[in-house]
């Protein structure tokens, strides 16, 4: 395919896969209709099918490419660098994600609600298998007196809850904050509060 072509059919597939986000949020999946997708998208239905054949394709693909950030955003945490920042960096990758794309998130904390039904059990088992590596890298910074002796699994739940907060429940931060929107200053703002309240409750700070 070549390479022009290539970036628009990428575009076009982000936003239908945007739109199709904003959908499943408001009306869940029952409730959402390739034509709903396709006036949303504003594409004509027949072509919407070019992209993707199907909801559940549309929606697999949303949570597969939630799962795959999160999995980049874990990247941070690797032996070679500081736990302070490893842990800074991490976080502030689970917020920008909570950023950009609120929906998709929302989204994800549904499916998981209802049992995760849509991930397969060899994609379960990655994430376990992810989190157990690092936990791991966790637990050698504690052995080497680099960080606070904690509970390495409950540690990355405390993060997930926190940064995930933000996208999960933004309706209910906008309305004790008396906003209409959250802007990029309020996410910087929960960025430096998570990063410091975590950082020194591991004695990193």
């Amino acid at each position: 395919m070549p390479e022009k072509s290539s970036k628009m059919r990428a575009w076009k597939e982000e936003q239908i896969l945007r739109a199709t986000a904003k959908l499943l949020v408001t009306h869940g999946f029952q409730g959402t209709r390739m034509e709903d997708i396709a006036q949303a998208a504003d594409i004509p239905r027949p072509n919407l099918y070019y992209y993707f054949p199907s909801r559940n394709h549309i929606y697999r693909r949303i949570i597969n490419d939630l799962r795959s950030e999160w999995i980049r955003a874990m990247e941070q945490i690797t032996v070679d660098k500081e736990p302070a920042e490893a842990i800074r960096g991490y976080i502030h990758a689970k917020i920008e994600y909570s950023r950009k794309h609120p929906a998709a998130s929302r989204i994800f904390a549904d499916e998981v609600i209802r049992g995760s039904g849509i991930l397969t059990e060899a994609e379960n088992e990655e994430i376990r298998k992810l989190t157990d590596e690092k936990c791991a890298v966790l637990e050698s910074w504690m052995d080497q007196e680099k960080m606070e002796r904690v509970d390495a699994r409950h540690f990355f739940f405390l993060v997930w809850g926190a940064t995930q907060y933000y996208a999960d429940f933004e309706q209910q931060i906008k309305n004790v904050l008396g906003i209409k929107r959250l802007t990029r200053a309020h996410f910087n703002k929960a960025t430096d509060t998570i990063t410091r309240i975590i950082l020194k409750g591991c004695s990193l700070e």
